[in-house]
């Protein structure tokens, strides 16, 4: 992007790929990546022990399912008023908001009596999502269209960096003064989140900011249509068994408070380093390449999981079991690849509408098997993916997209309040 950087000479090839990489984050991008850290650290507590303290709360597999459900649903419809935010350009407010909603909702799960609380506190933390559209166009205006995936999961890698030493303390914190007190802490660290946040600088919009492309065009983009129908699909299999991989832990691998909190980081690891690796490998590989590693990833661990309940075994599943939580920035990244620019609003909001649809239908169907056995999400989901695997080959031809951005389009109406809003 700089020409006089371009010239100039340098080491190797990998250090000029990691500069002009680095390059494409700017200021807000880098305010979002200690926000989304932060925020790492105020949800450690309730992947670890979130399903953990609604059964000690008395809530059963199938009720702990629903309040997932519930949580996914609410995020899903958030997605729609997100859109039409995110579709007319107020990035900043938006991305805002949903850092303050999230705030209460570790205070609900702190002050539970009773299992249903923890519905109210999901619900916060569900309906804080509105801001995913806003924050996905907000990283991507400005980078070049083969960067969207490792720049993005390079921004939102914090998450799962500081969710490595955040389950640790989480952990520890459980064992020393109880779950509920570690909410409390999840409480401090969004509300600092939110300040990062609060300072985020406007982006400079797109040529395109001007047009929109309506929704029935989005769905006359071959590619498009085809990678929304299988990455929802990938979606339901990726949050089947998601919700009761602790409580699995715990009631049959009979993990204590710290060593969740052990796994947990180890899981977070591994969505570090095989996220950021196979994303800086996308340009090599192309998309298809990295989306079957991914799925090839979670295959191998739901197996491992199924097959040894030892903490042993527990580690090298949960390192593999990282790739969950990577995979779906990557998947967005993707779609980002085969729309145009002017579609990225709505294609990002459809995106996330679809999957989370999926995910609202995947937490019950898991938490109905894990009654049944509590094997029986990991190897139905280990199945399941590997039909996603053949499905991702035969879809091959619509990874890739870059030359897949010709949608029709037609001019905004409201195109007088664009320049307010980045």
């Amino acid at each position: 992007m700089l020409p006089v950087r371009a010239s100039r000479p340098t080491p190797g090839p990998a250090r000029r790929e990691r500069r002009s990489l680095l390059s494409e984050i700017d200021r807000g991008g880098w305010l979002i990546f200690a926000a989304q850290g932060l925020s790492g650290l105020g949800t450690a507590p309730f992947v670890v022990f979130g399903t953990i303290y609604q059964r000690q709360l008395g809530a059963s597999a199938v009720e702990i399912g629903l309040i997932a459900a519930l949580g996914m649903l609410v995020a899903t419809l958030s997605m729609i008023p997100g859109t039409g935010l995110a579709e007319r350009y107020h990035l900043r407010p938006t991305i805002f908001a949903g850092w303050l909603l999230a705030i209460p909702g570790p205070v609900f799960y702190a002050v539970a009596p009773h299992w249903a609380f923890t519905a109210v506190g999901t619900v916060f933390l569900s309906v804080a999502v509105i801001n995913t559209p806003a924050i996905n166009v907000y990283l991507t205006l400005g980078v070049a269209r083969d960067r969207l995936a490792m720049v993005m999961t390079l921004v939102l890698s914090s998450f799962s960096l500081c969710m490595i030493g955040s389950t640790l303390l989480s952990g520890w914190l459980a064992q020393l003064v109880g779950i509920r007190w570690v909410f409390f802490f999840s409480f401090l660290a969004l509300s600092l989140a939110g300040v990062f946040v609060a300072f985020l600088p406007r982006k400079e919009l797109p040529p395109e900011a001007g047009t929109t492309v309506r929704y029935r065009d989005l769905f006359r983009i071959p590619a498009f249509v085809a990678l929304l129908v299988l990455f929802t699909y990938l979606t339901v299999v990726l949050f089947l068994p998601w919700a009761f991989t602790t409580l699995y832990a715990r009631e049959v691998g009979h993990a204590s408070d710290l060593w969740l909190g052990g796994l947990m980081a180890v899981f977070y690891l591994g969505s570090v380093m095989m996220g950021l690796l196979l994303s800086h490998l996308r340009r090599n590989l192309g998309s298809m390449l990295v989306v079957l590693s991914f799925e090839t990833a979670f295959v191998a661990s739901g197996i491992v999981l199924a097959l040894g309940a030892g903490l042993p075994m527990l580690l090298p599943a949960f390192f593999l079991r990282g790739t969950f939580w990577s995979f779906r920035q990557v998947m967005t990244a993707v779609v980002g690849e085969a729309l145009p620019p002017a579609a990225w609003p709505r294609g990002y909001g459809v995106f996330a509408l679809a999957t989370g649809a999926g995910a609202a239908i995947a937490y019950p169907l898991g938490g109905w098997l894990y009654a049944r056995d509590p094997g029986m999400p990991f190897w139905w989901s280990a199945g399941l993916m590997g039909v996603g695997l053949a499905a991702t080959f035969l879809a091959r031809g619509h990874f890739g997209g870059g030359r897949l951005s010709q949608a029709p389009i037609q001019p905004a109406l409201n195109d007088e309040v664009l320049p307010e809003a980045a």
